[in-house]
């Protein structure tokens, strides 16, 4: 009798170290809409960030790494695309995340984001000025 307690203890604290809160749902990684860039979401303090662990083309035409080469900090434009970090200071608050800054190297441009968890989807919404667009990201 004293085992199968012992076991049952050992299971239920292992599955509640397991459970993630609320907050932490966006955590993972993430397949773009045009699937050619994964993203890892992740936690460091009370914020999210999330940074391009795959690309389905990471090397230029070239054979050389892609690098962030539109990014409006020249110290910055020789940076490698792969391990970028793409979403920052997003905060948790009702459900949703939002207050995050979201850069796009392709234009080479920052935005407001904010993201929704729907259906096992991350939709975020990346806004600058009165111009918005939805993202649809899938677990990967």
């Amino acid at each position: 009798m004293k085992r199968y307690f012992f076991l049952m203890l050992v299971v239920l604290v292992s599955t509640a170290i397991k459970a993630q809160t609320p907050s932490d749902k966006i955590v993972g990684v993430w397949l773009n809409e045009d699937k050619t860039t994964k993203i890892e979401i992740f936690k460091t303090g009370n914020t999210y960030s999330g940074k391009i662990v795959w690309l389905a083309q990471p090397d230029d035409a070239n054979g050389k790494p892609r690098l962030d080469k539109n990014n409006p900090d020249p110290d910055k434009r020789n940076q490698k695309i792969l391990g970028l970090t793409i979403i920052s200071e997003l905060k948790y608050s009702n459900n949703k995340w939002s207050g995050g800054i979201f850069y796009g190297p392709k234009r080479g441009q920052y935005a407001n984001c904010s993201i929704n968890l729907k259906s096992g989807q991350l939709l975020i919404t990346v806004s600058k000025g009165i111009l918005s667009e939805t993202k649809i990201w899938t677990k990967s």
